[in-house]
């Protein structure tokens, strides 16, 4: 049997993704790490346990992205594995840039003890990833999609350290909801975020961006969100 140990680090910052709060999920088999072997880069916590666990091995096979390009794109490289549930054992085929040329295997209860391990594990969080675990684990995302939007990503501003920006989107717009920090705790942050979110859109500290060259606010948008230039 082969042996699944899983870690989130922070990631090394890159020249072409100078992210300040970037992490990475490294997957270990038998002791060798596998992501910097296949696309180069684990996956951010948010795309792969957070706020679903995506590794969780269920009744029907299922595709999951394990790596990214080292530029911390994920498509720019990828990898890919199948995992498979088959009676006491759980089998993962690598898929796209892959690590190794063959499937590995785990004992059943040994996977399903890391992987539950994995995703419970808050030890690495830094507050503001705390807070963004928060927003996506209570967020109503069903009162959210009636906005025709969807959370994208979310982290402190880039340029202003002193706001929290969530970024929703759809096909056409990217629309900012931007909350102070103010001194306050990630738990305080999280509900704030949460409670905005479920409201009306007038009330939405936003701005909007449009991703059509010379395109007019979203459908949603209220007089006070402003136009963000990139």
């Amino acid at each position: 049997m082969d042996v699944l140990r899983l870690a989130v680090t922070r990631a090394e910052p890159v020249e072409d993704h100078p992210v300040p709060d970037d992490f990475e999920v490294h997957i270990y088999v038998n002791g060798q790490e596998m992501t910097a072997a296949g696309a180069g880069m684990g996956m951010d916590p948010y795309d792969i346990l957070i706020p679903d666990n995506r590794l969780l091995a269920r009744l029907e096979p299922q595709t999951t992205p394990v790596a990214r390009c080292s530029c911390g794109t994920y498509g720019c490289g990828s990898t890919d594995v199948t995992i498979t549930r088959e009676a006491s054992v759980i089998h993962w085929d690598w898929l796209i840039e892959v690590p190794m040329d063959r499937r590995v295997t785990f004992s059943a209860a040994a996977y399903d003890r890391e992987v539950a391990r994995a995703g419970a594990d808050t030890s690495w969080e830094t507050p503001e990833r705390t807070a963004g675990r928060l927003i996506l684990t209570s967020i109503d995302n069903t009162l959210l999609s009636r906005t025709g939007l969807r959370v994208g990503w979310l982290q402190t501003k880039f340029n202003d350290r002193s706001q929290y920006r969530i970024a929703l989107q759809n096909e056409t717009h990217q629309v900012f909801v931007d909350i102070p920090w103010r001194g306050r705790n990630a738990k305080d942050l999280a509900a704030e975020a949460v409670s905005i979110l479920a409201g009306p859109t007038k009330d939405w500290p936003a701005s909007w961006h449009s991703m059509r060259a010379g395109g007019g606010p979203p459908p949603m948008a209220c007089p006070s969100w402003a136009r963000e230039h990139s």
